[in-house]
This record gives structure tokens, sequence and C-alpha cells, in this order.
């Protein structure tokens, strides 16, 4: 069986799903250009054409039949094994989760081996319709939580992201920027206001975005900081001086 460049196949993790289909579609691809072909259409079939004949008067036109084993070529039966290796590459990603390997061991074929995991880890059309509507939701109505600062709110953003394209929701660049920008906390109210204005949202990044907004809030914060400091100060020395004032009798 061809692996990677010695990359060890990718572990199948139910509870991440999305995350390892991800890792195994990459690492079978890098394993062999023709198996993700081989993992949308099925098992190559060598065939041969049948010409057209009369039978009985009745004309059947030429039309193609499966080879029987003897007749195929040596690249048809290099091609015929890929889906074995296919095979083999899935069920040694599913070792260390028994259930789920029994689950599609009867299958006889990559194809059909996908298929089933993907029905067993997220449901049907139905299902995965569902789970659409639900992470568009969390999508709308994505905003601040009280008193959680800009990078525990870009984390939960950019997991969000990926979740709705898998699901085959995507947004574009700017439609991104301006929702996170309406999500802020109040204290970036301000540069909020003036990002939306002063820069086209059209070509800059998400992660760009973000660098710019912390950058404002870690100076915002120091500032904040610093004149804290300087009241206390100015406090505790008023306090000093108050006390030393000798009282009059």
């Amino acid at each position: 069986m061809q692996k990677s460049n010695s990359i060890k196949i990718p572990a199948f993790d139910k509870e991440n799903y999305s995350i390892w289909k991800r890792k195994i579609l990459l690492f079978i691809k890098a394993a062999n250009p023709l198996y993700p072909g081989i993992l949308d259409n099925g098992p190559f079939i060598p065939r041969k054409e049948i010409e057209a004949t009369t039978v009985n008067g009745e004309v059947i036109p030429a039309h193609w039949v499966p080879k029987d084993p003897f007749e195929f070529l040596e690249p048809e039966k290099e091609k015929i094994v890929l889906d074995d290796h296919l095979q083999l590459i899935l069920l040694d990603s599913l070792t260390l989760d028994k259930a789920m390997c029994e689950s599609v061991i009867s299958c006889t074929s990559a194809k059909e081996m996908w298929i089933r995991l993907a029905l067993l880890c997220e449901g049907n059309e139905e299902v995965k319709g569902n789970q659409r509507q639900i992470l568009i939701s969390q999508y709308e109505a994505f905003m601040a939580k009280p008193g959680e600062d800009l990078t525990s709110m870009f984390e939960r953003f950019s997991k969000l992201l990926p979740e709705l394209q898998i699901h085959g929701k995507y947004y574009d660049r700017k439609e991104l920027n301006v929702k996170f920008l309406l999500t802020l906390p109040d204290h970036l109210e301000h540069k909020t206001t003036a990002i939306r204005e002063g820069r086209d949202l059209k070509n800059i990044t998400f992660e760009t975005l973000y660098g710019i907004l912390k950058s404002y809030e870690l100076e915002l914060f120091q500032k904040r900081a610093i004149q804290s400091g300087t009241r206390n100060k100015m406090a505790n020395m008023s306090s000093a001086l108050v006390a030393h004032v000798p009282r009059i009798t």
C-alpha cells in the first residue's frame, strides 16, 4: 500500500469528524492522485465494447460490458487494486475505533465505506440540513459575551467559520469583516467606526482585521492602566497631605 512520504495515516476521530475528513482526504490525495476519483466514483472496472449485431432480425446496438479477468491488461490490473489499497487506508485509520471498523468491514468498495462513514457521523441529508441551519443561526446571533475579550471572540468566530463551510455555507470577506465588527464590545466602538469608514473591508483578511483591533485594544488597556495608576498615586498623595495637616485646637 502506498503511503505519502512516510506520513502516518490520520487516526479516525468521530468527535471531530470534519477535521478527520479533511486530513484523510489530504492524505489520500497525496498518497495517489487517482484515489479521490475512486472514492467518488467507485472502483475501476475494465470494460470492452461489444459491436452492434443482429439477432433474429433484431438489431442490438454497440455497448460496453465488463471484461472477464483473463482479459485484463497489465495497466488495468494495476488500477483495479487501487480500490483495495484505498480500503486498507480507511480501515487502518479506523483501527482504534472497533465499533466503527465493524460498521464498514462488510463494505465491498472504498466508496461504500466512505458513504457509510459519512452517514454514521454526519447523518442523512435532513440531519445535515438541520445542522447547517443551526450553524447559520449561531453565526447570525454571534455577539460578544459579557466581559469577553477580543481574543476569545476571535477564537469563537474562527471556529464557527470552517464548520459553516463544511456544511456548504460561505460568506465573502467583506461580509465576515462587517459581521465581526458589529459584534465587538463597547470599548472598541470608536475603532470599529474608524475601520468601517476608512478601510477597504473587501481586501483586508479577517486575521489582519483582528491584528489591527488587538493592537488598539492593548494600547487602550495600557492607557487605562496608566491613568488608573496616576489617579491612585494622586489619591495617595492627597491622603498623605491630609494626614500631615496639623489640627488647630
